[in-house]
């Protein structure tokens, strides 16, 4: 006859030994230092990082500050050059107007000496001309009128005036030398008159044309 046994057998339960205190005086810190080894390294390795981290960060931080001084001091120094181009350019655009104006100042006073030459040889002879036609008048005769005009575009030169003369033959010789010195000579027709004391003369109006100025 089997028989089964259907309650299991209870196993005797392990217990660990309690410390003692003799048992915790045999425990070194030497011992203690051994088991904790790895986490001991482990720690250290990570406080090096973290002041690694700190330094570098700071280093950094050191730098970015530095280089954005050194960038506001360039748009400070940006800035001031800028003002100074400007400046330099806008004085640069009057020195110009003012050398242009000048240019066209020199210019204008190089075509008015040009003129003034030109005009000297139109207004000598013109000057001169009175003279001229005043001295060579014949010791019976004498002037009532005296014009004269200048055209400077032909370079004519044009005088008009009145001739009285006690001799009638001294007006025609006076217009005779006269045309000796001009291109052209017109005499009016004579016309006999007399003096409120009775004496007679004769009057006629002379238009004189020359070239002048070279031509």
């Amino acid at each position: 006859m089997i028989k089964i046994n259907l309650l299991k057998e209870k196993k005797a339960k392990r217990t660990l030994p309690q410390p003692t205190f003799v048992s915790l005086k045999e425990v070194k810190v030497s011992d203690l230092l051994k088991l904790d080894k790895a986490q001991y390294y482990l720690s250290a390795l990570l406080w090096i990082c973290v002041l690694g981290m700190g330094v570098w960060y700071w280093k950094i931080s050191k730098e970015i500050t530095q280089i954005k001084l050194e960038i506001d001091q360039l748009q400070v120094e940006k800035n001031r050059l800028e003002g100074l181009a400007k400046r330099i350019s806008e004085e640069k655009k009057e020195i110009e107007s003012e050398i242009s104006a000048l240019k066209t100042e020199m210019d204008a006073v190089e075509r008015s000496k040009d003129i003034l030459i030109g005009l000297k040889s139109l207004y000598e002879p013109f000057n001169n001309s009175f003279i001229s036609f005043s001295s060579s008048v014949p010791s019976v005769s004498w002037m009532f009128t005296y014009s004269q005009s200048l055209d400077i575009e032909n370079r004519k030169l044009k005088t008009e005036f009145d001739l009285s003369s006690f001799d009638y033959a001294s007006i025609s010789s006076y217009a005779d030398s006269l045309r000796k010195k001009n291109a052209e000579v017109f005499i009016s027709g004579i016309e006999r008159k007399v003096t409120p004391n009775g004496y007679e003369y004769y009057s006629t109006k002379l238009v004189a044309e020359k070239s002048i100025g070279g031509q």
